[in-house]
């Protein structure tokens, strides 16, 4: 099998010391060879002090939109392949995601990195109650997403390849062409929140409802090393809650309520089904305010879904690009 050629794109901030370097020092062993490995670091950090390989430092707007949704013109390979800083890659893991793309004439094709299926009962009970993301038993799809916005997830992969409707950010690997046929930087907008919550799926679900063949790769052998470089300290802050609720719905209006394909079916079922979700986490956040004995987790959750519902209705939210697109 001749496999198409490819680069590794990285984005960081580069403060993820050893497990950057532990992930540069898999890229050098891997059996097929990138050509290029650029490393797209945030403007107003240093580069780390170390060098690997033949990784190169590109400096970029900082943002986990900014940082990936660039028009890669310095890459002349057929693919990209995109990751995260914390991500450790077995000596064949690009080579098996490339023959899996070539094999089953792929588009996109994602790592399963979070194994959501190998979480413990007790674990998918608690997602599923706080985050309303439940298993399904499909023999197609991997991931799915929701008309409330959340996702489901194969509970019982049978198989290394499934189609999928939309992928986590860690590790994919994109056939250039398709990656910039379908617009990543329309969705810029989620950085104004301060954190991208909720991106992955925004930015893979467009890849998909715009016609994208995206697969994901169960046995692609990677560690996730989860720096958390960036998300660490938006989790520990008091504005969680409220940039969480405000980013899901925002998400949802796009995505599905307003996506472009919707119909007034659609509509009316979408808002049926996330007036569900968000009747539902109002029991979470109360739960979550007396266990943490923190009564922000309800004003802010509340406050965030009132300027989601606004933010939508700004012109300037209004007059994105559509979210499916025909193209020209």
């Amino acid at each position: 099998m001749i496999l198409p050629s490819y680069s590794i794109a990285i984005r960081t901030i580069g403060t993820a010391g050893d497990k950057f370097r532990k992930e540069l020092e898999s890229i050098c062993a891997q059996t097929v060879q990138p050509e290029r490995v650029l490393v797209y670091i945030a403007e107003g950090y240093l580069r780390p002090d170390f060098t690997v390989g033949k990784e190169e430092y590109m400096w970029v707007k900082k943002g986990m939109v900014a940082q990936r949704a660039l028009k890669y013109d310095e890459i002349a390979s057929d693919c990209i392949l995109m990751l995260d800083d914390d991500v450790e890659l077995s000596p064949d893991c690009a080579e098996r995601i490339l023959k899996a793309m070539e094999e089953y004439s792929a588009d996109a094709v994602g790592v399963d990195v979070f194994k959501n299926h190998k979480m413990s009962f007790f674990v998918k009970v608690y997602v599923g109650v706080v985050n309303l993301v439940f298993p399904h038993w499909s023999s197609k799809w991997a991931f799915k997403v929701c008309r409330n916005g959340s996702f489901s997830y194969n509970n019982r992969p049978s198989k290394p390849f499934y189609w999928s409707q939309s992928c986590g950010g860690p590790v994919v690997l994109f056939r250039k062409e398709s990656f910039l046929k379908f617009k990543p930087e329309s969705e810029l907008w989620l950085e104004s929140l301060g954190f991208p919550y909720g991106e992955d799926q925004l930015e893979s679900y467009k890849f998909f409802l715009n016609g994208g063949r995206l697969g994901v790769l169960f046995d692609a052998g990677v560690t996730n090393l989860d720096a958390k470089s960036s998300s660490a300290a938006f989790r520990k802050s008091a504005e969680h809650i409220y940039v969480r609720t405000k980013a899901q719905y925002m998400i949802w209006f796009r995505s599905i309520y307003r996506n472009g394909k919707d119909t007034a079916i659609s509509r009316l079922a979408s808002a049926i089904s996330f007036g569900f979700k968000a009747f539902w986490l109002v029991f979470v956040m109360c739960g979550a305010a007396v266990i943490k004995w923190d009564r922000r987790f309800i004003s802010s959750y509340f406050k965030g879904l009132r300027d989601g519902i606004r933010a939508v209705r700004l012109p300037e939210f209004r007059n994105l690009p559509p979210y499916c697109f025909t193209e020209e």
